[in-house]
Formats: structure tokens, C-alpha cells, sequence
């Protein structure tokens, strides 16, 4: 899409963590380099709700000034505030696709397949809307934010 990202808006998540915590405190850092951004894509849904708490820490808004996507769909995505916009993987189908596939490459059917696409669904909740480039960029500049 011709889209260029800053490498200073890209951090990459360290440890194995699976709570908030990590998403909290590498948002925070992201925060902290005072380069302004419109949207956050979490590693996962658990960093998601940590990054929104970060957001709102910092005096920010989701999605107001900031939109949220997380990944995966957990069953909290929906009770998180606000409601967790995210990337939901078929995982059900993935694992039938795969015993199926196993299965039939085992008794000779079917040939080895390297790849097998599937794709996820985009859930629109309420941690995401249209950017407000002006509202963020006065923000990080530490002008006054405008209702």
C-alpha cells in the first residue's frame, strides 16, 4: 500500500510474557520517543490491553487519538475498555485443515502441500477509529490537546 514506516515506531517485544505487562511497558517506551503515531498493532490481544492502559496513562485516548489491534480474539478482547478491535484467527479450522492434510499425505492421497493459506478476520470494535493526525501531533508536541 505504499505505506513507509519510522524504524522509531517499530519496537520489537522481548520476552514470553502472555499479560498485559509486556504490551504496557514497550507502549510506554514507544511513548516516550515523542514521535508522534496514530495506531498501535500489538503483538497479541494481552499486549493490546496493556498498550491501551499505557495510552491513557500518558493522558491520550483510544481511539480517540490513538487507534488499538490486537491479535488473536482472546474471549477478554470484548470486555477490555474499549471494546479490543482484533485479528482473529480460525484456529479450529487451521487444526482440522492440518489433521486433514496429515491424514491424507499419511495413506498417499495427496501430495506434501509446503503452504496452506487461511485467512483471519478483522473484528472492528471499539479500540479503533478514523486517524485524527492533528489531534496526536499536537499532543506529542505538548501543545494542548482540542475537544
Amino acid at each position: 500500500m505504499g505505506i513507509r514506516m519510522s524504524r522509531e515506531l517499530i519496537i520489537q517485544l522481548q520476552g514470553d510474557e502472555i499479560t498485559p505487562e509486556l504490551g504496557y511497558t514497550f507502549t510506554k517506551k514507544l511513548l516516550s520517543r515523542r514521535k508522534p503515531f496514530t495506531a498501535l498493532f500489538a503483538y497479541n490481544d494481552y499486549s493490546a490491553i496493556g498498550a491501551i492502559r499505557a495510552i491513557h496513562e500518558t493522558g491520550l485516548r483510544v481511539p480517540e487519538d490513538i487507534s488499538v489491534v490486537g491479535f488473536d480474539d482472546i474471549v477478554f478482547a470484548v470486555y477490555s475498555i474499549p471494546p479490543l478491535t482484533t485479528v482473529r484467527q480460525p484456529l479450529q479450522k487451521m487444526g482440522e485443515i492440518a489433521a486433514r492434510t496429515l491424514l491424507k499425505q499419511m495413506d498417499g492421497s495427496e501430495p506434501y502441500v509446503s503452504e496452506i493459506a487461511i485467512e483471519p478476520e478483522f473484528i472492528v470494535r471499539g479500540s479503533t477509529a478514523r486517524a485524527n493526525k492533528e489531534r496526536t501531533a499536537l499532543h506529542f508536541s505538548g501543545e494542548e490537546k482540542r475537544e
